[in-house]
């Protein structure tokens, strides 16, 4: 392979290498974010049953409600950003570029690498021919067609290839873009939801020597 090849096929593995190492990243976040959304319904199950028992505390049985409530919303809103987008634009994503970038311009490389192969073939066939012969004018004909071939396999694979960088930033950019609006919109919306219900909690105070919950002022110091 010369050159030229070398830096087209190390182009070719270096987005195939960094597409399989984002894919593996985003399965794992996405058994991550299941783990998740499981556990803030667990927990949103289980405030709810210990709100139930608590038959006195009526502030603390509003902040244990509040808090299943949010819990049980978080696990819902964040299923379509976290799961179901990654699985869509990342994951889904990749498998379209292994399949119609990445294998297409192997299989141009492997073409241009067997035309190169030939003409080499053909040059050093036509160079032990005699000088005039009719074998010679023929292989010469040969030759020539081959170095056709060769420039329209180069000329084909520089088309893609420039439409391939161009392709494989703005992939990269999208998976990327994905990976960090799934974990801004997780971040985000949990402060959003349990702001309420931990300002809540914040303003309960217990009366001394009655065990009863009461709000403190929120210009109480």
């Amino acid at each position: 392979m010369d050159e030229r090849g070398h830096d087209l096929q190390t182009q070719l593995e270096l987005m195939e290498c960094t597409g399989r190492v984002v894919h593996d990243l985003v399965a794992k976040l996405l058994t991550t974010y299941k783990e998740q959304e499981e556990f803030h319904t667990l927990f949103a199950n289980r405030l709810k049953d210990i709100a139930i028992q608590q038959k006195d505390a009526t502030l603390v049985v509003k902040c244990f409600e509040e808090l299943s409530k949010c819990s049980h919303q978080m696990a819902m809103e964040c299923h379509n950003i976290m799961i179901q987008r990654p699985e869509r634009e990342v994951l889904h994503v990749w498998n379209q570029i292994q399949k119609y970038v990445i294998v297409p311009m192997k299989k141009l490389l492997e073409d241009r690498e067997k035309a190169l192969k030939i003409e080499m073939q053909l040059q050093l066939e036509y160079e032990e021919l005699k000088q005039g012969s009719a074998a010679k004018e023929k292989k010469l004909r040969m030759l020539s067609d081959q170095k056709r071939r060769v420039e329209n396999v180069n000329a084909l694979l520089e088309t893609h290839m420039e439409q391939f960088d161009h392709y494989r930033t703005e992939t990269l950019k999208k998976l990327v873009s994905e990976l960090a609006r799934s974990q801004a919109f997780y971040h985000a919306k949990g402060l959003e939801l349990f702001a309420v219900p931990c300002q809540a909690i914040a303003e309960i105070c217990t009366t001394s020597g009655k065990g009863t919950a009461q709000v403190v002022p929120a210009d109480a110091t």
